[in-house]
């Protein structure tokens, strides 16, 4: 196994990503659920924007954590805040486009024409994050001892 010393701390630090078994611990950026969240978030304000529609900010979690989608009026502009963790990804997207709708006050048919038009914003980010051929694949790596003294930020 290869070691470095690590001149400050005089300690070695272990250059190996892979472990004692033969797995590291990896998981792709794109999968967290707050970056997922923010790819969205920006691909439906885009596309309420274009519409010359008025986008609340996107915020996640709501302040009462009991609560799975709020909205918050303000003179500035409306906050819409939804809980991510422990929910189908697919019922947070739907709250952030059912927040446009809330937020411009739209008709039953206005908001069918502008759901159409969120949800399509949305398919094509999952379908983005999903090409192998335009991205290269981001992974974070870390593992941590019992000895370890150092923090990572």
């Amino acid at each position: 196994m290869k070691h470095e010393i690590n001149k400050r701390r005089n300690t070695a630090i272990d250059t190996n990503p892979i472990q004692e078994n033969g797995s590291a611990s990896v998981s792709g950026i794109e999968n967290a659920p707050s970056v997922r969240f923010s790819m969205f978030a920006r691909a439906i304000t885009d596309a309420g924007k274009r519409l010359g529609l008025i986008v609340p900010s996107f915020r996640s979690p709501p302040h009462d954590g009991d609560l799975d989608r709020t909205l918050r009026r303000h003179s500035s502009g409306s906050i819409v805040a939804i809980r991510v963790k422990d929910r189908p990804f697919g019922a947070v997207i739907a709250d952030l486009v059912e927040g446009v709708i809330v937020c411009n006050r739209l008709t039953e048919r206005e908001a069918g024409d502008v759901r159409n038009v969120l949800w399509d914003a949305a398919i094509h980010v999952e379908q983005k994050s999903h090409s192998t051929s335009t991205r290269r694949p981001t992974a974070l790596i870390h593992r941590s001892r019992p000895t370890d003294t150092t923090a990572a930020a």
